[in-house]
Formats: C-alpha cells, sequence, structure tokens
C-alpha cells in the first residue's frame, strides 16, 4: 500500500510523540503512532492496527471518506482527517477509544526509547445465540462489554475472561473454534464478521450452501515428495552499516523444479484478503505479499496480470516482474499505454484499465474488474462499450449506485468533467500498447517497484518510477522477488533491533547474497512470507490484509 501526504491542517502547534512500538494488551508489535499532547490527547493509529488487532470495521465513500464502527461506535473521518505515519494511512482515535474503554498512555524507557501501551479488559460472554435464515447461519455472542478481535492469517483471535462458553456454543454449530493460550481462536473462512452495541455484541455469519468451486489445477503437496524440488524456508542474517537484518527466502528453478510462479489475487479488485487464504484458494505451497494498493478504498495500484489477462493495467512506468511458467522472469519498469478512437480517427488516451489509480481523464474497467464498478470519485460519467459500438451513456446519477459489469462489455469512465463526443451507436475502438515489447509474450505480470537491482548493478530511481523522496527514505521490513540468473528467490527482509532497511540498503543487502534481479514489492504492515500454509515472517506482527501476492504451485505439465 502507499501511505498519504499529511495534510498541513493537521500538524500540531504542540510538538507531539511519535514512535514505533505499540503494546496491545501485553502484545508487542511494530507500527507508527503519534501521540499529541492536547486536552484530551489525540491519538493517531494506522488503519492496519484498528482493523487487524482491534476488529474495527471499515467502510469508504466515492469521496475518500472513512466511516470506522466497532461496537456500537461510528467514526466519520473525511479526507483531511487522514494523514501519513511512515508508510501506513492513519486516523485519530483518541475520543473514540475512550469512549469504548481502551486505555492508552505513552510509556518512555530509561534508554529513551517510546512504546505506545494500550489496554481493553477482556470482556465477558453472556450468552450464545444462533439462527439460521436460508442457507444463512449467525452465530451472536453477547458480551459484557467491547473486546480485541485480532485477526491472525486466516483466524480470528477473541479476548474473552470466560471462552469454554463461547468456545462450546461455536462448535455446536459447526464453526472451526478452539484454544490458543488465553484466547478464542476461530477460523475465519467462509465467515463474515462485525460487532454492534447497546448491547455489545460479536455476529459471525456463515454461508451453509455455497456454488461448486472447481478445485485449483494443481497437485497437492504430497506431489513434491523429491527434496531437491520441495520448498523451505531458509534464513540469513547478514550486516549493513552497523545494522543487522534478518532476510527469509524461498528459492526454486523455474525451469527444472517440479514448482511454478503464479499471481494470487481475490479474482475480483475490490476489496483486501489475507496472504493465507490467497494461497489457500489457489493451492500455492508458499506465498509472498504482492504489489502496492489503495488501504482506504482497497483497490489496486499496479499491474496485475495472470494466464494473458489483465486484472489490473500498469501505472506509472514502475518497476515489474513478468513471467511464463517454466522460463526465467523478466525484471523491467512497464507501461501500458490505451486508447479509445472512433471512426474518424479521433482519440482519446485511457489512463488506467481496471485500476485504483484516478486521474482527470478516462478509465476502463472491465467485467475482470468484479461483477459491479462502484465509483471511485465523484460525480463520474460512463460509457458502456459492446461490439465495438456505443451501447449506452450513463450520467453521474446513474453510476453512483454502481454499474454491472457484464463479459464483453467495456466500461470508460470520465472523471474531472471530462466529456467524450460519443452517442449510443458510434463505432469504437479500443487499443493498447505494452512497454517494452518483449513483455507482450508474458502471460503472467506483477508490478510494484522501485525496481532495486538488474543485470548484478543497483538500478534504484524513486523519482523516475513516481515514488515520493519520503518512500525512498522510510526504513520498513520489505518483501522482494528477485534472481539469481538461475533461481527465483520470493523474500521478507526485516531488521533486528531497528525498523528495517531503506531501499537503498535493501539493495545492497540482495546483492551481498549475490542476487542479479530485484523488485521490491509492498512491504511495512503488509509484508507476508508463508511456506505450507504457515506463517513464516510477517511485517511488524500485524497481521494486515493485502490485495494480491506470489504464490509458489506444483507444476501439472513438466
Amino acid at each position: 500500500m502507499l501511505p498519504l501526504e499529511p495534510p498541513a491542517a493537521l500538524i500540531s502547534q504542540v510538538a507531539p510523540r511519535e514512535g514505533a512500538d505499540i503494546s496491545i494488551n501485553g502484545k508487542k508489535m511494530q507500527a507508527p503512532w503519534r501521540w499529541e499532547e492536547s486536552s484530551p490527547p489525540k491519538l493517531w493509529l494506522p488503519l492496519d492496527v484498528l482493523e487487524a488487532q482491534f476488529g474495527v470495521n471499515k467502510t469508504s465513500a466515492a469521496n475518500g471518506s472513512l466511516n470506522l464502527s466497532w461496537f456500537g461506535r461510528d467514526l466519520g473521518v473525511p479526507v483531511q482527517n487522514q494523514r501519513s505515519l511512515q508508510d501506513e494511512v492513519a486516523v485519530e482515535v483518541g475520543d473514540f477509544f475512550r469512549n469504548l474503554g481502551v486505555d492508552s498512555k505513552v510509556k518512555t524507557s530509561p534508554l529513551g526509547g517510546s512504546t505506545l501501551e494500550l489496554e481493553l479488559p477482556a470482556a465477558r460472554v453472556l450468552q450464545v445465540r444462533n439462527s439460521r435464515l436460508h442457507s444463512q447461519l449467525r452465530v451472536v455472542l453477547d458480551l459484557s462489554g467491547p473486546t480485541l478481535v485480532q485477526k491472525q492469517g486466516e483466524n480470528l483471535q477473541l479476548n474473552l475472561s470466560n471462552p469454554e462458553l463461547a468456545l462450546r456454543g461455536l462448535r455446536q454449530q459447526g464453526l472451526a473454534a478452539q484454544m490458543n493460550g488465553s484466547l478464542l481462536q476461530l477460523s475465519s473462512q467462509g465467515i463474515t464478521n462485525f460487532s454492534l452495541g447497546s448491547p455489545a455484541r460479536l455476529v459471525f455469519d456463515q454461508t451453509l450452501q455455497r456454488a461448486s468451486i472447481s478445485p485449483p489445477a494443481i497437485e497437492p503437496l504430497a506431489a513434491a515428495a523429491n527434496p531437491n524440488a520441495a520448498p523451505a524456508m531458509e534464513q540469513k542474517i547478514l550486516n549493513l552499516n552497523g545494522q543487522r537484518y534478518q532476510i527469509s527466502f524461498v528459492r526454486f528453478d523455474p525451469i527444472r523444479s517440479a514448482y511454478a510462479l503464479v499471481p494470487l489475487s481475490r479474482k475480483q479488485m475490490e476489496g483486501l484478503g489475507s496472504l493465507a487464504g490467497l494461497a489457500r484458494a489457489q493451492g500455492a505451497l508458499a506465498a509472498l505479499n504482492g504489489g502496492f494498493f489503495n488501504r482506504v478504498r482497497e483497490l489496486p495500484l499496479g499491474g496485475l496480470r495472470e494466464q494473458g489477462a489483465w486484472l489490473s493495467g500498469p501505472i506509472l512506468n514502475r518497476g515489474a516482474i513478468a513471467w511464463q511458467i517454466g522460463q526465467q522472469p523478466i525484471f523491467s519498469n512497464v507501461r501500458l499505454e490505451e486508447w479509445l478512437s472512433d471512426s474518424q480517427g479521433n482519440r482519446w488516451p485511457l489512463g488506467a484499465l481496471n485500476s485504483g489509480y484516478v486521474q482527470k481523464g478516462f478509465g476502463h474497467y472491465n467485467s475482470l474488474w468484479g461483477a459491479v464498478y462502484r465509483p471511485i470519485t465523484s460525480q463520474e460519467s460512463g460509457w458502456i462499450l459492446e461490439n465495438g459500438r456505443v451501447l449506452e451513456i450513463l450520467s453521474a446519477e446513474q453510476m453512483a449506485p454502481g454499474v454491472p459489469l457484464r463479459q464483453g462489455q467495456a466500461l470508460v469512465v470520465a472523471r474531472g468533467g471530462s466529456q467524450l463526443p460519443l452517442q449510443p451507436g458510434d463505432a469504437v475502438q479500443l487499443q493498447r500498447d505494452l512497454f517494452p515489447e518483449r513483455m507482450n509474450a508474458m502471460p503472467n505480470l506483477l508490478q510494484a517497484g522501485p525496481l532495486l537491482l538488474n543485470q548484478g548493478q543497483v538500478v534504484l530511481n524513486g523519482a523516475a518510477e513516481n515514488f515520493s523522496p519520503a518512500f525512498m527514505e522510510q526504513r520498513a521490513p520489505r518483501s522482494v522477488v528477485a534472481g539469481d540468473g538461475d533461481q527465483v528467490w520470493l523474500i521478507a527482509l526485516e531488521g533486528l533491533d531497528n525498523r528495517g532497511p531503506t531501499l537503498a540498503e535493501s539493495a545492497e543487502l540482495l546483492l551481498q547474497l549475490g542476487l542479479k534481479q530485484a523488485l521490491n514489492l509492498d512491504g511495512g504492515s503488509s509484508t507476508a512470507l508463508l511456506v505450507e500454509g504457515r506463517e513464516g515472517k510477517s511485517g511488524r506482527g500485524i497481521g494486515s490484509a493485502i490485495h494480491n501476492g506470489l504464490g509458489l504451485v506444483v507444476r501439472t505439465n513438466r
């Protein structure tokens, strides 16, 4: 994900306290925070922490505003009240937390570092209720008050003072629940959960009758009996500039091994999920988080191509990896140019394909985006194209509820007052070019950036890929896909007793490993590397949802 620039209006007149260490009911993690000594004090926390560690539900509007909901309390957050903390999108939750019983304080160690300590007493389960309506099961936990609902991969962990009552009730309804230490753990597969207030309740909805899903076209893990081909987590500790860094990685030979690299996605571009869920859905034995996305709107910000289909188009000439199964991948900057033309030779450039990257002008969306297109900005208009002609023109009022995206149709969206001089029945063509051209032959592609290494040399150029100077200088856990000429590496890189490397330091560390090609992926709290469904490494320990990833599966055709 990419951070927001801090609005000038949010700069406090009193020197704030900031840090990167948080303790939530004693659970320690690294995430940025900001404390402003006002009356009452203001506390800024990343959306990642609120969603993954407290269970706050988030919705967003086309104007970029947010609504946060937790145990009956709502917090509206307009765009001007969202800010960037390091590489995270953050909101102010001081009063929101106080009203829900969360105790917040900053503790300074004798060595000078500061830790934000957040405490919420465990709630008591009063009763467990359930109901069934058609194909849905609903289980409700009546509670004495708000409680933590923490996400850990595909599991939810509940902080309850009497978890045994909830454990029995959930198991009686067929939900996969167990104890994990003092926490009640519940599988979130196929479950939607949210909280309500007055009284405090946790609600779990599960669909009982699901449409049949074809199994992924890969072999199970047992097919990898060859010890030379089985994926294994490896680790190394490297030193650079007086700091220590741990590199965790999985590597494989894309030509001779039994494994293949595949993109991991939810098959619709709006929304996020866990890396474990994405890996499980496609039978991936190892998985690494992928490209950038908009955390607020949960939309992709970069190219994603699977088996020749553009799920989301490239943006801003940023770095990418492209590949065909059974061959060595290509690392390069990539640019997609797309345009709409009419029978008179007029051409209108289309800014992005199936993308959350928006600007004034036109964008293109089709059924690979999902079943419905919902306006990303206010006052959008649209043109539906089918069989080389304009089928229908949609006003902003017609666009507002959402536009169905049917197979064989294209939706051209106009933003910022842009207009097309086209009428229903007019003949039109959608055309595109991909640069560099050699990428055209690669059916799979994932874009993030910036490129770190090429042919064994550091090629880091953030300005050329439209990354801000602040982003380039940040220290954070990193995710990287790389190659040494023979093997492809899926890498999670983190600091030991430090916040992690800068991008320049990441490139130097990768050179120490003998790597020749390397692409930076989304990092920070998004960083996650899994092997056989088990969490290997996760950035900052938050358990953030992500948009897409890279997976290692067993090859069916060799």
